[in-house]
């Protein structure tokens, strides 16, 4: 769709070399130079700086290069669905750890009921990779907690779900009208962990009470809500998490909210795809059907 230097940038942005650029493109290394220099004249931009042995793509060449592999990932999409206008459809999603336990599940349903996909793939994976995979075009678009730089990407907000701190029903925290951070330290606390999403927005809640987690007596590390759950149930600490993680375990009195205070928050859950993409007016009704899904 773009001439082959907007390519060649594009590679280069990857492989921060002339050489390992005109290897991969099969071409002579002036000839990498010379399209970015006709490319940089054609803009009048500065794309690539360059000062032996040091190059560096510019703020505007890094954008530049984010804008073409958008581009490249939806081309691709739209051309093979011109090519093959009757198979069978594919969709790939990637989704967070946590969203895997209720949200995930909930969309998949979604797409099963439309009919129109031969086979879905959901990818659960952290944040970070969630976006990666967008970029790359490996994933369609993504169920992301944690946060992310909303001017890289177009999202809709699924739900702002409450993120609450819970205990088993027999623990004498439960059954206090009132605790504080102070109280909780005592108690082991069980969380996800580091890069997680879930991890940092409790971080971010403690420290808005001045508190950080060294302070507990004992950190317990689990890189999965299934397990947190059921450590919970056999009364082995106190965690902070989604409420519908635990919705089940909450409703049937196995487990309760913390009476904290200050403990509780809504953070948004989004469904984030590639800037103006070509399939947006889907991703935006599959996010209002789960918004619609979530007052059932």
């Amino acid at each position: 769709m773009l001439d082959n230097r907007y390519q060649t940038l594009l590679v280069l942005t990857q492989t921060k070399s002339y050489t390992q650029t005109a290897r991969q493109l099969f071409i002579t290394q002036p000839a990498v130079t010379q399209q970015i220099k006709s490319l940089e004249a054609d803009l009048q931009i500065e794309l690539v700086h360059y000062q032996r042995p040091h190059l560096t793509i510019t703020p505007a060449g890094q954008e530049l290069a984010a804008f073409v592999q958008r581009v490249q990932v939806q081309a691709n999409r739209v051309v093979m669905g011109l090519q093959h206008p009757q198979a069978q459809r594919h969709l790939t999603f990637s989704t967070t750890l946590s969203l895997s336990e209720f949200l995930a599940p909930q969309l998949i349903r979604t797409l099963q009921t439309q009919g129109d996909y031969r086979t879905l793939t959901c990818q659960v994976t952290n944040t970070q990779a969630a976006l990666a995979a967008i970029d790359e075009g490996t994933s369609d678009f993504a169920l992301i907690e944690g946060n992310f730089d909303k001017t890289q990407y177009d999202y809709q907000i699924v739900r702002e779900e409450p993120f609450v701190g819970v205990v088993a029903a027999d623990n004498p925290l439960a059954q206090k009208a009132q605790v504080s951070w102070a109280d909780l330290t005592d108690t082991p606390l069980l969380v996800r962990e580091a890069g997680s999403g879930s991890r940092e927005i409790l971080v971010s809640l403690a420290q808005a009470a001045n508190v950080t987690l060294r302070e507990f007596r004992q950190i317990v590390t689990v890189n999965n809500p299934a397990a947190i759950r059921q450590l919970l149930l056999q009364g082995a600490g106190i965690s902070f998490l989604y409420r519908s993680v635990v919705a089940t375990e909450l409703a049937n009195g196995q487990l309760k909210v913390l009476p904290l205070p200050a403990g509780h928050l809504h953070h948004d859950l989004d469904l984030v795809y590639a800037h103006d993409s070509f399939f947006a007016a889907d991703y935006q009704r599959w996010a209002r059907e789960l918004q619609a899904n979530e007052t059932v």
